[in-house]
C-alpha cells in the first residue's frame, strides 16, 4: 500500500488525530497524532504508556479514524471496553481495530529510534478498510473537546495551571458549537480533570 493512498482513508498531510489500537494479546486504544510529511508517516510514543509497550513489542498496530468525541475522551484516560474492538487477521495474529471507526489502517514499524523519553518510528501502511463514507462537516465543538483532552494530559504531566485556562476556553467552544455527543464528551472530560486536580493536590501535600 502506498502512502498516497492514505488520503482515501482520512489520513492526510500534516498531523492527523487518530485512535491507535494495539496489543495482540490485550487490546488497548489511545489517541495519537500521526505525522505525515514528504510521503512518509511517523509516530512518536512516550515511555510509560501501554501503547508504547505494545508497539515496541509487536511493531504493528492500527490507526482508526473517527469523529466520535466520546471515544477520544474515554480512550485518553482509560482503556475502552472489549465490546468496542474488532479484529483484523494478519497471518496468525489478530490486530485490534475500533468497531465503529470511519476507517482503519494497519501499519507496521519501519526504522525505530529510541531516546530516554520516547520512541519515534517511521510507519509503513500495509492495508486499510473504510467503514463509513458519509460526509460530515467540521464541527468546532468536536475539535475543541479533542484539544481540551490534549491539554488535560499535559496538565497531568506538568501540573501547570495554565493548561486549565486553555481547557476552559476549548470547552466554552464545545458547549457553544458542539452537538450532544460533544457536550457529553466535555462532561466526561471535566470529571476526569477533577480527578487529576485531586491527584495534583495530593502530590503537593506530600512534597
Amino acid at each position: 500500500m502506498e502512502v498516497s493512498e492514505l488520503d482515501k482513508y482520512g489520513i492526510c498531510d500534516g498531523i492527523s488525530e487518530i485512535i491507535l489500537t494495539s496489543g495482540i494479546k490485550n487490546p488497548n486504544a489511545a489517541p495519537i497524532g500521526l505525522i505525515r510529511k514528504d510521503n512518509k508517516v511517523f509516530i512518536r510514543l512516550y515511555k510509560g504508556s501501554t501503547t508504547y509497550e505494545n508497539v515496541k513489542q509487536d511493531e504493528i498496530f492500527a490507526a482508526n479514524v473517527t469523529c466520535n468525541p466520546l471515544l477520544f475522551v474515554k480512550s485518553t484516560f482509560s482503556n475502552l471496553e472489549n465490546e468496542n474492538f474488532k479484529y483484523y487477521h494478519l497471518n496468525s495474529t489478530k490486530i485490534p481495530l475500533l468497531k465503529n471507526s470511519a476507517s482503519s489502517v494497519i501499519f507496521r514499524c519501519g526504522e525505530i529510534k529510541h531516546t530516554e523519553q520516547a520512541m519515534t518510528a517511521e510507519i509503513i501502511p500495509m492495508n486499510a478498510m473504510a467503514n463509513d463514507y458519509r460526509p460530515r462537516a467540521i464541527n468546532r465543538g468536536l475539535t475543541a473537546v479533542i484539544e481540551a483532552a490534549v491539554h488535560a494530559t499535559r496538565y497531568e504531566l506538568t501540573r501547570n495551571s495554565d493548561f486549565l485556562d486553555l481547557i476552559d476556553r476549548c470547552l466554552e467552544t464545545t458547549y457553544k458549537c458542539g452537538g450532544q455527543r460533544e457536550k457529553d464528551a466535555a462532561e466526561i472530560l471535566l470529571n476526569e480533570i477533577d480527578e487529576i486536580k485531586k491527584r495534583v493536590a495530593g502530590g503537593k501535600d506530600t512534597e
